[in-house]
């Protein structure tokens, strides 16, 4: 399932998308910069989600105040303690949603006017160039509360006729106090002074209120468009309830600077769900490609060493709560392999590049570590043991080379296949654990994208989704630490329940070198109250520390 929101600072509206079905729910706007953040996790516990709508795999969340890490940070972490699992999560500012439901992939200047207002240039999927909205306080001309706030300056300041303006003062009741009061000491000012825009869209026909409307546009235009003059031949187009409610207005005073508009829209979430609904069906949507989508950091050649070292970490803290929250899927695919491997079943690993390397490292490390023969967990990587140290071209795209590569180890039903593939595209490994199932074999796979032709493939999909990469698309950094520690867990795990360790003890650890003969020893003699130099006679006697202790049993 995915979950689209598109936030104002009034409004927040979201889409919850299951194949053809889709829920509209709605919210107060989200805003960190107006916001705190209890107010915004009340706001989202008002989400009524139903039944098996909690199982959301992706949320893209389009906002006003979330341009910069530490508010996005916010958002995501929110977000993520109220789904309570570990989908992937876009934070987006609500410019490039908009410029998105406007023009899908093509070029544009995209302009928001809502209750702030903002302006970007939307060039190559991402937003190219924009000028700073500012805020009510000090910008968001043209937007609703910057109209509310030349309405009621008009008003007080008498520069309406004295006829409208005590009829409007009668009408509303907008006495100078209740209007200094809701901005002053009260809470979310910037939504008060847009709400005032409906005695606007009342009075448009009257040519003062209308004065008021076009010199907030003439603004916007000035402080915005302007700033985009040599990409004239570009298509304008706008977003927000107040360019929709005023669109005859803003059409004059558009065509007054002799600009066009190409598309006005109330509110970009129709768009959006459009846009990410076509995604899917082309095959490009996140669901498939998070482990290429861009990094959320930019210009990394111009950070110091120190940022790039916190960011990195900072980064890196996503990938535990990412396999935290696919632990129950971990715990049945142990289940299953345990049984099989008791029966002289084995694990096979199969992956390519950094996953294919990381499934050899790790069944390496069980023979030493466990004392179990080399052939009860094996990898195998795309290209063989040349690709360990250098790549091989085009060996990944071998949809049947996996398959002939397992055969040499006379496969059968009591043995697994786990797939390792961060993109969950990787026709190797897709072949692998295809012809594994149809050999009868347990098939699971560890992906870092979710909805992927890999995991439709298997009985057991592990989609550890960890976002973006640090630097774009180098799965060796996040994607490739999620699957070493899910590997560990596999496989450690499995060991344990095999009987391969005592109480926490490596009983079973093969004595290959001076420091693990200590260690054997200093394990006897703290199982047994021995001194260390007789625990070490009795090791190197006995071959593990499993045979001494079995022999102080009998």
């Amino acid at each position: 399932m995915i979950l689209i929101a598109d936030s104002g600072s009034t409004k927040t509206d979201w889409r919850l998308i299951a194949g053809e079905e889709i829920r509209s729910l709605s919210t107060r706007g989200i805003n960190p910069y107006h916001s705190s953040e209890k107010e915004i996790a009340a706001e989202l516990l008002k989400l009524d989600f139903q039944g098996d709508e909690q199982n959301i795999h992706e949320i893209y969340f389009y906002g006003s105040g979330v341009a910069n890490e530490e508010m996005k940070d916010i958002i995501q972490s929110l977000l993520q303690k109220r789904i309570g699992v570990h989908p992937y999560i876009q934070i987006q500012d609500d410019l490039v949603g908009v410029a998105r439901a406007l023009f899908k992939e093509k070029s544009g200047i995209a302009c928001i006017l809502g209750t702030g207002s903002n302006s970007g240039l939307f060039k190559d999927g991402k937003i190219y160039d924009k000028v700073p909205a500012m805020g009510y306080s000090l910008g968001d001309e043209g937007g609703g509360a910057d109209i509310g706030k030349r309405l009621v300056n008009a008003l007080h300041k008498r520069n309406l006729s004295d006829q409208l303006r005590e009829a409007i003062i009668a009408e509303e009741g907008l006495s100078m106090d209740q209007i200094l009061d809701n901005v002053y000491n009260k809470p979310h000012a910037n939504r008060y002074l847009a709400s005032l825009t409906k005695i606007a869209a009342k009075h448009i026909e009257n040519q003062e209120i209308r004065n008021i409307v076009s010199a907030a546009f003439e603004d916007f235009i000035d402080k915005n468009i302007s700033k985009y003059s040599k990409y004239s031949s570009l298509e304008i187009g706008f977003a927000g309830s107040v360019a929709w409610y005023f669109r005859e207005v803003l059409a004059e005073v558009m065509e007054k600077h002799h600009l066009k508009i190409s598309l006005i829209i109330p509110s970009p979430i129709e768009g959006l769900v459009t846009y990410h609904k076509e995604l899917h069906s082309s095959g490009r949507s996140g669901s498939v490609t998070i482990t290429e989508s861009d990094s959320r950091y930019n210009d990394l050649d111009k950070m110091s060493v120190k940022e790039l070292l916190h960011n990195i970490n900072r980064e890196d803290s996503t990938v535990h709560q990412a396999i935290h929250s696919i632990i129950p899927n971990i715990e049945k695919l142990v289940e299953g392999i345990v049984p099989r491997l008791m029966k002289g079943g084995r694990l096979f690993y199969v992956g390519a590049g950094t996953s294919g390397r990381l499934g050899i490292v790790d069944a390496s490390e069980i023979p030493p570590t466990f004392g179990v023969p080399f052939d009860i967990v094996i990898g195998i990587i795309a290209g063989g043991d040349r690709a360990i140290r250098k790549a091989v071209e085009s060996a990944e795209d071998d949809i049947g080379g996996a398959w002939r590569d397992l055969a040499i180890y006379k496969p059968n039903k009591n043995d697994v296949v786990v797939g390792i593939a961060a993109s969950g595209r990787t026709p190797y490994v897709i072949g692998a654990v295809k012809d594994g199932k149809k050999h009868g074999l347990l098939t699971a796979c560890i992906t870092n994208n979710p909805n992927t032709e890999l995991a439709a493939a298997v009985d057991f999909p592990l989609e550890a989704l960890v976002g973006p990469e640090f630097i774009t698309g180098s799965t060796r950094m996040k994607s490739g630490t999620s699957q070493k520690l899910i590997l560990n867990m596999i496989t450690t795990s499995t060991m344990i329940k095999l009987g391969r360790v005592k109480g926490n003890k490596m009983v079973d650890m093969q004595l290959t070198n001076a420091k693990l003969v200590e260690r054997g020893s200093r394990m006897i003699s703290e199982e047994l109250g021995l001194e260390m130099e007789e625990s070490k006679r009795l090791l190197l006697l006995h071959g593990s520390v499993r045979n001494v202790l079995d022999s102080f049993k009998k």
